[in-house]
């Protein structure tokens, strides 16, 4: 019992040195734990990476959604009906002379043929006729590469012989 008072009148006695705060004579003094604060940086959580996902996934999916935007801009304009054919399904029949400027006529799996002309729009990915020659019309679309980046390919349609 003597032990257990002597205990609790040490603790008595101490806390009242322990609690007393230092006292400072200036208003403009901080603390010395204070004065080495830091600021913790800000977090782009917008553009912030997923560790776990996938990052070729994730550069891919980046590069659909530019495709898509890049697409909503060109869909301000007057869809052309060779658009809704993939250029797998259509042929070059003929290229000849019309007013000045070469024109070439392309004919669908039905034999259904069209006339294109220099900037006419054909094909699903956006292919869009550059040049015509005397028996090819090169046109260029818009495809996402391996690293989810659109690029610019060239594809052209040639006339096939009548023999083959």
């Amino acid at each position: 019992m003597k032990h257990l008072i002597w205990l609790v009148s040490t603790m008595m006695v101490g806390v009242p040195l322990l609690c007393a705060a230092p006292v400072s004579n200036s208003a403009d003094e901080m603390p010395d734990a204070m004065q080495h604060m830091v600021t913790a940086p800000t977090i782009d959580f917008a553009n912030l990476r997923d560790p776990f996902a996938s990052y070729l996934e994730t550069v891919a999916s980046r590069g659909r959604s530019a495709l898509m935007d890049n697409q909503l801009q060109l869909t301000n304009r007057k869809r052309e009906t060779l658009e809704d054919y993939d250029l797998s399904t259509l042929s070059l029949v003929a290229i000849f002379s019309m007013g000045g400027e070469r024109v070439a006529m392309v004919q669908d799996s039905t034999a259904k043929g069209f006339i294109v002309r220099r900037g006419n729009f054909i094909g699903k990915n956006n292919g869009k006729i550059g040049k015509i020659t005397d028996d090819t019309v090169f046109l260029v679309e818009q495809v996402l590469n391996p690293a989810g980046e659109i690029t610019d390919r060239q594809v052209s349609l040639t006339m096939k012989e009548v023999n083959d």
